[in-house]
């Protein structure tokens, strides 16, 4: 490879890196505006749907998932001091769904269906669904709780939003959650 055909790939590697890098926002604006709606007190609710992929490892298959759940409460942020430094600390206020009230289902859980004589095997079962909640703070970051699985964490620290899409990896699997506000009078 000669060196201006080097360098023109370079460049165009650069320009696809900071165009990408210029489409994603902050997630001020997107997590702001979900405080926002939730604080104007009973019947705001934030519905939440995202998706997530994990790529195959070893003889595990790649995994996909859905994941639906709404933000209906909030936890105003908290200060304490460490009595030993004297530092103060300050826990970030956050919205939150309650316990078991959201769903996970998966594409490696099947059930079999028939429908008009028609007989077949379906991917994210409904019937084999994990409870969860959601936790998104005011820092941006969204912690996915397992509820069936003991309470473990799924946290996206450094996400990337746009418009009204919040994405970001946890591990190597990837995350993409859309927020969708309502009102329930």
């Amino acid at each position: 490879m000669n060196a201006s055909r080097f360098l023109a790939g370079l460049l165009f590697s650069l320009t696809l890196l900071v165009s990408a890098e210029a489409s994603a926002q902050s997630c001020t604006t997107l997590v702001n505006s979900q405080f926002n709606w939730v604080q104007q007190g009973g019947g705001y609710y934030i519905n939440v749907t995202g998706v997530s992929l994990k790529p195959a490892t070893g003889s595990v298959g790649a995994v996909a998932s859905y994941i639906s759940a709404s933000l209906s409460s909030r936890v105003p942020a908290s200060f304490y001091i460490n009595p030993v430094t004297g530092v103060v600390t300050r826990v970030p206020a956050r919205l939150t769904s309650p316990a078991n009230s959201g769903r996970q289902t998966f594409n490696d859980r099947s059930y079999y269906s028939t429908q008009s004589g028609v007989s077949r095997w379906q991917n994210f079962s409904a019937f084999a669904q994990d409870n969860v909640q959601l936790e998104l703070d005011d820092t941006g970051k969204l912690t996915l709780i397992l509820n069936t699985w003991g309470n473990g964490q799924v946290v996206l620290t450094s996400p990337t939003c746009t418009g009204n899409v919040m994405s970001g990896f946890s591990g190597t699997a990837l995350h993409a959650f859309t927020f969708e506000q309502f009102y329930l009078g």
